[in-house]
């Protein structure tokens, strides 16, 4: 596997981890505005999406625009759709950004499943007593 798939992975993994701690914590106490951990997932994302992206210029040779770091920072999935149609063909960059994006959606949809029976059966959240 090259390094960006290595980070791609490391990005999932992350995403799911911070979903299963929301699903430990917000029993105890809702949040009503950000959580620390919202804070840390919202960092945490923009750095793997940048550095996904940097992997994948250097592999590619090419390097990313001013827009594209810009808008990752902003919006990451709008600044993945910018830098994977600034770096390939058109169906290559859609094929690629449908299927990054779908991958995260799968391991969110399966981490917000499986807190959601950790809950149920309550071996989520864990007893702070």
């Amino acid at each position: 596997m090259k390094t960006r798939d290595w980070i791609y992975v490391g990005l999932l993994a992350f995403i799911a981890f911070g979903l299963l701690l929301d699903a430990a914590i917000w029993p105890y106490s809702p949040p009503r505005w950000m959580t620390a951990n919202d804070l840390v997932q919202m960092v945490g994302n923009i750095l793997l999406v940048s550095w996904w992206q940097i992997a994948d210029a250097n592999e590619r040779g090419c390097s990313r625009t001013p827009i594209a770091k810009l808008t990752t920072v902003l919006f990451a999935p709008l600044g993945q759709a910018i830098y994977l149609y600034q770096s390939r063909p058109w169906k290559r960059a859609s094929l690629l950004f449908f299927g990054f994006i779908a991958g995260v959606l799968v391991v969110a949809t399966g981490a917000v499943y499986l807190a959601a029976w950790l809950v149920k059966t309550h071996i989520f959240p864990p007893e702070f007593t």
